[in-house]
């Protein structure tokens, strides 16, 4: 077995944690570089991350999570955050920095702005808040595959009131403004304090389909 099919192995939704074991600073720099580094539709990269170790906030945000214990029990409470569509509109200052990161040369930098400004008005399925969430979730996947590369549990946590949730955040952190981030979901990271449940999944003759 490879060590990215024992991560994967794993990997599984961790219901209960142990309060009292906790990540360290390296570690979850490892967790959060690897995440960093996650594809994301035209390289923009619309996520951002808040890593809740507050304890007093965790038992605030608990009830607009149903009540779920992983929010106060895991040693990071990280809730992951997605760019409003402002940023992505024509003009935008972040979409002139996040493309000059590739196109020094000012027409070419010109004609990536026009492409992408046709491509959200034109082609694009989902609303632009909507998509910008659909890449977060990328940049989610990758940092519980990491967390579990190095012997971490994780617990992704989409049951939550988004509007409890943002007006909560909106409140008690003042670099949370509801016009730029919206909440896309959270993601518990910590220790496991039972054994784990055995992984489910239908095989691959019923969810591949090859087209020759």
């Amino acid at each position: 077995m490879n060590l990215f099919d024992k991560a994967m192995g794993f990997r599984f939704a961790c219901k209960h944690f142990d309060p009292n074991k906790k990540i360290s600073q390296n570690d979850l720099d490892f967790i959060l570089n690897e995440a960093r580094r996650s594809p994301s539709s035209f390289g923009l990269e619309p996520w951002h991350y808040l890593i809740i170790e507050n304890q007093e906030l965790r038992q605030k945000i608990r009830p607009a999570c149903l009540n779920q214990s992983q929010v106060t029990d895991c040693s990071h409470f990280i809730i992951l955050l997605s760019r409003k569509p402002h940023f992505f509109t024509a003009g935008s200052d972040y979409l002139k920095q996040s493309f000059a990161r590739n196109y020094e040369d000012t027409d070419a930098l010109n004609k990536a702005l026009t492409m992408f400004d046709g491509f959200q008005k034109h082609h694009l399925k989902p609303d632009l808040e909507n998509w910008a969430k659909m890449q977060v979730y990328l940049s989610g996947a990758n940092m519980m595959t990491a967390a579990a590369y190095i012997g971490i549990d994780s617990c992704p946590i989409e049951g939550f009131d988004y509007n409890d949730l943002e007006n909560l955040l909106s409140t008690q952190l003042a670099n949370f403004n509801k016009d730029d981030y919206a909440v896309a979901f959270c993601i518990a990271l910590g220790y496991r304090n039972y054994q784990q449940t055995p992984q489910i999944r239908y095989p691959l003759e019923q969810i591949v389909t090859y087209i020759k």
